[in-house]
């Protein structure tokens, strides 16, 4: 909860996610990444974690994130779960 005010530490990938990434949010915590994205009814789902060792994002973990993205949103079609 709470509003993060450093952009530094809260991104939109972009280009830099790769076709399948771009939509992915970051969050950078000293070393600590954390991909991620917007889902409705106001929450942000962690996806993917990181711990940074380097300047360039691994794509795996991007791939990894998008993946669990897509688990999640057929696991809550699958079940019914509302979309507001």
């Amino acid at each position: 909860m709470g509003r993060i005010n450093n952009r530094e530490q809260f991104r939109n990938l972009g280009e830099r996610g790769g076709k399948r990434g771009s939509e992915l949010w970051e969050f950078k915590r000293f070393q600590d990444r954390f991909l991620g994205n917007f889902r409705p009814g106001r929450r942000f789902l962690i996806a993917a974690y990181e711990q940074k060792k380097k300047d360039r994002l691994d794509p795996a973990v991007v791939e990894r994130a998008v993946r669990v993205l897509a688990e999640n949103d057929r696991y809550e079609a699958q079940h019914g779960y509302r979309k507001t």
